[in-house]
């Protein structure tokens, strides 16, 4: 028998999964569902924005360099530059 190890720790095992399918079956199931949300987590909560560019390959090579050596992926070294910049250009348009 079989037992596995849930993200919240629970232990579900082989014997327990057929009851809970048997129970579903016949609709004397107890439990609760709960709705997940598919795909990678929203950066904020708003809606995104999908934005791409075209670079030269020695500045693509420099970005990823860049965000290796930060520890972060180069989509969210990429944002945080943007931003930045964004920012200092609005803030000395003042």
């Amino acid at each position: 028998m079989a037992v596995y190890r849930l993200a919240n720790g629970y232990e579900l095992s082989d014997e327990e999964i057929e009851k809970r399918a048997r129970e579903w079956e016949e609709g004397t199931w107890r439990g609760s569902l709960v709705n997940t949300r598919a795909g990678r987590p929203r950066l904020s909560e708003e809606e995104n924005a999908n934005l791409s560019f075209k670079c030269p390959i020695s500045a693509a090579a420099l970005i990823a360099r860049a965000a290796e050596l930060s520890g972060v992926k180069k989509s969210a070294f990429m944002r945080e530059a943007a931003v930045e910049k964004a920012l200092r250009v609005l803030e000395a348009a003042r």
